[in-house]
This record gives structure tokens, C-alpha cells and sequence, in this order.
């Protein structure tokens, strides 16, 4: 149906007739879209907010003065629904974003403890395979942090025997632990800063 009539147009509107309706929204569908996508990224998303200005404002059932009021208004209902879409948007990316900077901490963390148990339970394996006195030497120094002065005093040896144990005990943990093993031991050996 075509409104020669605005006053006519806009009782029809306000009574809900579903071609006025109909009308409003061709007459002013495409720039209301524009204006949506002001509000988000992609056009289909636009004109997702332009039918809900629309159907807003159609619900809404208010009385307006000329068809100038009832763009003003329709510009306005997108507005709003153009906002909500913006903060609930901005809502859900927080919350991603806060999710993922908790997990990825946690999930660093818990690798990080997993590759440390399985390196210290390969590291202590290694250990018992030493010869008594080697394997004492090794574990008060570099599981236990004694130096090779507390370790000598404590067993009663000299201080050269026990570097010359800690030497061989190296060598021979070298045959038997993974490179990646090996070598956080000898980050404990740095750590401690002593052989």
C-alpha cells in the first residue's frame, strides 16, 4: 500500500498494521543499516541491529508527530540496540580474554610442574644406579645444597675425594639420564656454583 497521506501513515504505524510498518521499513532500511554499522564489523551483524531498531520501535507503539519524529526515533531505538550490542560484546571479550590469561598461567604452570616431576623422578632413578658413596656425595649436594667442605666434614672425608666423586658421579649420570636431564642437573651444578 502506498501512504499519500503522513498523518495516515503514521495512525496506521501507531495501530501496528503490518503495512505501514512495512513502508517505514523500506523507506528507511538502507540508511538505518548505515547507521548500524557504525555500532559493529560486518554488514550481516548491522543489519541484524536495523531489523531490531525497527521492531523496537514498532513495539513500542508510540505516537509520533511527522515521519520526521518517527526517523529521529527509529535512529535513536538503533542507537541503543547498537550500544547493547557493543557492550555485550566488549562483556563476552572480557570474559575470553579473562579466561584465557587465567588458563594460560595455570596451564605454563602445570607443564612446567609435570616436565619438573618426570626430570627429578628420572634424575633420582639415575641416582640410586650410582655407587654408594658417589651417590651420597650427589645427593647432599646438589638435592641437598651442601658444599663440598660440609659434605667432606660430614662424611670424614678429604675435601679432594669428594670433588673427584662428584666428577666420576657426573660422568657416570651423563650415560644414564636424557640430555634434557643431564642438563638441569647441571643447572642445579650453576645453581650451587660448585662440582
Amino acid at each position: 500500500m502506498n501512504y499519500t497521506s503522513e498523518k495516515e501513515l503514521l495512525e496506521d504505524f501507531l495501530n501496528g498494521e503490518e503495512q505501514a510498518c512495512a513502508h517505514v521499513y523500506n523507506r528507511y532500511f538502507s540508511r538505518i543499516c548505515l547507521y548500524a554499522s557504525s555500532f559493529v564489523d560486518e554488514s550481516k551483524e548491522a543489519e541484524d541491529i536495523a531489523e531490531e531498531g525497527f521492531i523496537r520501535l514498532w513495539q513500542s507503539r508510540r505516537r509520533f508527530e511527522s515521519l520526521s519524529h518517527l526517523k529521529a526515533a527509529l535512529y535513536q531505538a538503533t542507537r541503543h540496540v547498537g550500544i547493547n550490542h557493543q557492550t555485550a560484546r566488549k562483556r563476552r571479550l572480557n570474559r575470553v580474554d579473562s579466561y584465557v590469561a587465567q588458563q594460560e598461567p595455570d596451564q605454563k604452570s602445570h607443564l612446567h610442574e609435570v616436565v619438573y616431576a618426570e626430570t627429578m623422578a628420572e634424575l633420582y632413578d639415575a641416582i640410586q644406579k650410582l655407587p654408594p658413596k658417589a651417590r651420597e656425595i650427589i645427593q647432599l649436594s646438589y638435592l641437598e645444597g651442601n658444599s663440598n667442605q660440609e659434605i667432606a666434614d660430614l662424611l670424614q672425608l678429604n675435601i679432594q675425594t669428594v670433588k673427584n666423586q662428584k666428577l666420576r658421579a657426573l660422568g657416570l649420570l651423563r650415560q644414564h639420564l636424557k640430555r634434557d636431564s643431564f642438563n638441569y642437573l647441571l643447572s642445579l651444578i650453576v645453581l650451587f656454583g660448585k662440582i
